[in-house]
């Protein structure tokens, strides 16, 4: 890409260009994220349109023309939206964002970072892709928003076809220090056996456990690996028995369902207690659904009386759950980019920040961590 010109630009513009072009790149993604639970909310609509309209025109304005096109489509398919020719639904809102994270590299690379991940062509394929979204009727807006999303994150194609690297739980044992007792290899078998009660679940335990590892390992690992192991293993023990048409449920879930779904943390706790060398895991497991600021359960800890085990497994869980919350009814899972967006905007209220933080820096460090 021809940046040349950018050396004509005022160094205090440029500056002032990447600051403001950052803040309008994370209230665009919070936007996107907020018109999932509002999808019919106008006021976030014109927001988002006015915020890519006015980023478009900082493009034009320090001579990066070649990057309109992007946020040109995307104006295109928002304008659609704001004239009720499309609707927002979460394929297309994952689709903006993997948009915006692209046109955000297109930027970084223009202003002298790395190369972005999509090659100049497939840049303009995603272009036209849009383009071809804002003007494609309703009946055909399903199928051409999963190819475009698979077109743009491979990782989202069906769950049903995808290669996952598996782990072995002895590899991975051994990789944090873990001596593979007779009780760990024991729960490491009821976690894979519970995992064939849902195609959607098989290798969840191990990708959900080489993370937590990781980020306890990153915190001065507060818990004891083989406790975390443990707890890791048998946390959703208790939602193995559940109905399936409960688990994959789309709908909210009634006061019964939503009752059972609560308890099921009491289950592996009642377990683990059985076996006193297992009472950190124990807890670890009762508090996994608690929330940084109190409100979530059995019990509404706070933070601060929450193990910090379960402030990581509370992390780990939603990821895994957010990246495959859709593979049971379109067949394809979500985007990362989407849930590590969603952890971190919850971060302070469901989530620990300090927690957080430490997710953050593990993905970075290692971005192939808890891919399935």
């Amino acid at each position: 890409m021809d940046t040349s010109n950018l050396a004509e630009i005022p160094s205090d513009l440029l500056a002032d260009f990447r600051l403001e072009s950052s803040e309008q790149f994370q209230r665009c993604e919070q936007l996107l994220i907020e018109l999932e639970h509002a999808p019919d909310d106008r006021e976030r609509l014109r927001e988002l349109f006015r915020l890519v309209h006015t980023l478009k025109g900082n493009l034009g304005y320090i001579g990066l023309d070649k990057l309109m096109l992007i946020p040109q489509a995307m104006e295109d398919v928002l304008s659609c939206m704001r004239e009720g020719q499309l609707s927002f639904d979460s394929l297309l809102g994952d689709i903006l964002l993997l948009t915006l994270d692209h046109l955000k590299e297109q930027i970084h690379h223009a202003l002298g970072g790395p190369a972005e991940q999509l090659s100049a062509s497939q840049s303009q394929a995603l272009g036209q892709a849009l383009g071809d979204l804002a003007q494609t009727p309703t009946a055909q807006q399903t199928a051409l928003r999963s190819a475009l999303l698979q077109q743009l994150d491979p990782n989202s194609q069906p769950a049903s076809i995808s290669n996952p690297a598996h782990l072995d739980a002895a590899q991975l044992l051994n990789r944090y220090g873990i001596e593979p007792d007779a009780d760990l290899l024991f729960f490491i078998d009821l976690m894979q056996a519970s995992e064939r009660r849902s195609h959607f679940w098989q290798g969840r335990g191990l990708c959900q456990l080489d993370l937590a590892l990781a980020i306890n390992q990153l915190g001065g690992e507060p818990e004891q690996p083989a406790q975390l192991t443990a707890a890791i293993c048998l946390h959703d023990m208790g939602m193995a028995f559940l109905p399936l048409e409960v688990l994959h449920k789309d709908a909210h879930l009634n006061r019964e369902e939503r009752r059972q779904m609560q308890a099921h943390p009491r289950l592996a706790h009642d377990l683990l207690k059985r076996m006193p060398q297992w009472d950190a895991a124990a807890e670890m497991v009762l508090q996994h659904q608690e929330h940084a600021d109190g409100s979530g359960y059995p019990k509404g800890l706070k933070e601060i009386e929450t193990s910090p085990g379960a402030l990581i497994i509370n992390i780990v869980d939603t990821f895994d759950a957010r990246t495959h919350e859709r593979a049971h009814q379109a067949l394809n899972k979500r985007p990362r980019l989407r849930a590590i967006l969603e952890i971190n905007n919850l971060a302070g209220s469901q989530f620990s920040a300090h927690w957080v933080a430490l997710f953050n820096r593990a993905l970075q460090q290692n971005p192939v961590l808890a891919q399935r």
